[in-house]
């Protein structure tokens, strides 16, 4: 038992564990006052919500290869669902976004999950694409055809969208926690406890088929994986992660409207877990560090830009973001081909061991030097000669030679 304490991954997720606790206090404390202010907790709230809608594209996409281009619709589809418990029917807000992962999770995997199972490559992502467009027209509906009224807006409230306040600490941990401190520990606990479930998943018997998807279906299906049910299954799965990360993004912003999630929010989810690593936990840690702290990143190093960039070349501060943005997604993507998780993973096993090296340069010396032995071996049989056999053009120096006159 005292050996798996002291095992060096036990200790680090109790560090971890210790971190993730005592990280709305820090600011509070004399070292790191300096370091991390009082608006980190709120971002650390925003990472949270993040990282639980990554955990769900990426099983998705990263283990099962179904790309999706419409998946802030599902987050939009479960905050909506969060909004309207609370607002209209008063409630409890944990049990609301339970009720808005799990409606969501299957309203994915029938509406989207079912008619997807035909379809794969840019056909599926084109698709999915189709949510994210037209779910915002959806929510402001208010039409009537042929007699029947529709109106949605009486639930999703049109384009004012719905507005549910702060999140304050109840009454029994008032006086301990402020509002932003609550709201952390609000979102952080559903986080820790979905990346768990999503670990366990794709170790289990369904990550495996899933993982069968992703590399081949019609080999999956040789092996006796139901393609049908394991794509719709990796849907409704997606979609429930999706579901409960649109109730805690609710949660934290406080109000939700068809214009919070668009087109630019999806295709960002999945630069997020291409740039963090596929198929990967530690890939949606990354990716949801990245949508948290990206747009402060870009703006930041945007007036430094601009001081040594002329100003002919750029005249709108919009363009030079993009310029960065794009930039550092370039070359992101060129040196860590499978993700800061890839790279990450890389450096871990190029220092588990004395011989260990760089598994990409390994390979490559090892292909080279089998070249260049094949090379030697074919001029030895040209040439005549064998492993262990004299050159014959040189003189021996116990014959003579019978060249010479």
């Amino acid at each position: 038992m005292r050996e798996t304490l002291l095992r060096p991954k036990t200790l680090g997720f109790v560090l971890l564990a210790a971190v993730l606790i005592v990280f709305p206090f820090l600011h509070t404390w004399p070292f790191f006052g300096g370091l991390i202010g009082p608006f980190r907790t709120f971002q650390a709230a925003s990472c949270a919500y993040w990282l639980v809608i990554l955990l769900g594209m990426n099983l998705l996409t990263g283990y099962s290869g179904q790309v999706s281009l419409g998946h802030a619709a599902l987050v939009a589809v479960g905050a909506y669902i969060t909004a309207i418990l609370l607002d209209q029917y008063s409630v409890p807000l944990g049990f609301a976004i339970l009720v808005a992962g799990l409606a969501t999770g299957v309203l994915g995997g029938f509406i989207v999950g079912l008619p997807a199972v035909r379809l794969s490559g840019p056909y599926l992502a084109i698709a999915t694409f189709s949510l994210i467009v037209a779910l915002p027209q959806v929510l402001k509906m208010d039409i009537e055809v042929a007699g029947l009224s529709i109106d949605v807006t009486q639930w999703t409230k049109g384009t004012r969208g719905i507005s549910i306040g702060e999140i304050h600490p109840p009454g029994a941990v008032d006086g301990l926690f402020d509002q932003r401190q609550w709201l952390y520990y609000m979102a952080i606990i559903p986080a820790v406890i979905m990346t768990i479930l999503a670990w366990n998943l794709h170790r289990s018997r369904i990550g495996r088929a899933f993982v069968a998807l992703r590399d081949s279906e019609v080999a999956a299906e040789q092996m006796g994986v139901n393609v049908r049910l394991y794509k719709a299954l990796a849907f409704g799965i997606s979609s429930c992660f999706a579901g409960v990360g649109g109730g805690m993004f609710l949660m934290a912003q406080g109000v939700i409207s068809p214009g919070s999630m668009d087109v630019l929010t999806s295709i960002n989810f999945l630069i997020a877990i291409v740039i963090g690593g596929l198929a990967t936990i530690l890939g949606s840690v990354i990716g949801a560090i990245y949508l948290t702290f990206q747009g402060e990143l870009i703006s930041n190093l945007g007036p430094e830009i601009a001081r040594v960039v002329p100003e002919q070349l750029v005249q709108d501060p919009e363009t030079l973001r993009g310029v960065i943005f794009g930039s550092i997604l370039v070359i992101t993507i060129i040196s860590f081909p499978r993700g800061l998780a890839g790279g990450i993973y890389n450096l871990l096993r190029w220092g588990s061991g004395p011989r260990a090296g760089p598994p990409d340069l390994r390979k490559s010396l090892t292909g080279l030097r089998a070249v260049a032995l094949a090379r030697l071996r074919w001029l030895r049989q040209m040439t005549g000669l064998e492993d262990g056999d004299s050159d014959p053009t040189q003189e021996s120096p116990d014959q003579p030679d019978k060249g010479r006159g």
